[in-house]
């Protein structure tokens, strides 16, 4: 899999991810739908917000939502670490991100990360979208300014 071109600089980086992503994540709840919405921050950082819901094959998994800050790596590796709540199933937890954008900057995969809680997860796909996707209103959240903690 292809990574963002080394060259790009540190002020460009997280404007390369800045927009919507859709695709579906799997966790302990199956297979579940995943809008990611990336706004930029500075340099290597972003936040953003992190929306999951049912998919056809798994219509059972609640609507959920919490904000995401993050950062580009070396090399092109991105790392979204979830954050705050605003909208939580009973039962649930914050998930991480840890993938490569696909070459062209149209796709992003990775693993999925619950740390402190084992391996509940495997792999997430997201494909960058033109629209703007549907939010549930209770998503519709500037997302604050969040600092990544290395």
């Amino acid at each position: 899999m292809a990574m963002l071109a080394p060259s790009v600089r540190a002020q460009d980086a997280s404007a390369a991810l800045t927009g919507n992503w859709q695709g579906t994540y799997v966790c302990a709840q199956g297979k579940t739908g995943l809008t990611l919405t990336i706004d930029p921050q500075d340099g290597r950082e972003f936040s953003g917000v992190f929306q999951f819901y049912a998919v056809r094959e798994n219509i059972t998994v609640p609507d959920g939502c919490f904000t995401v800050s993050g950062r580009i790596r070396s090399g092109g590796a991105v790392d979204i670490i979830g954050s705050t709540w605003i909208k939580r199933p009973a039962g649930y937890i914050t998930v991480d991100l840890h993938g490569r954008v696909g070459q062209g900057g149209t796709n992003m995969s990775g693993t999925v990360a619950t740390p402190g809680y084992g391996n509940l997860c495997s792999r997430f796909e997201l494909t960058r979208t033109a629209t703007k996707p549907s939010v549930e209103e209770t998503c519709r959240v500037e997302a604050p300014v969040v600092s990544f903690a290395p």
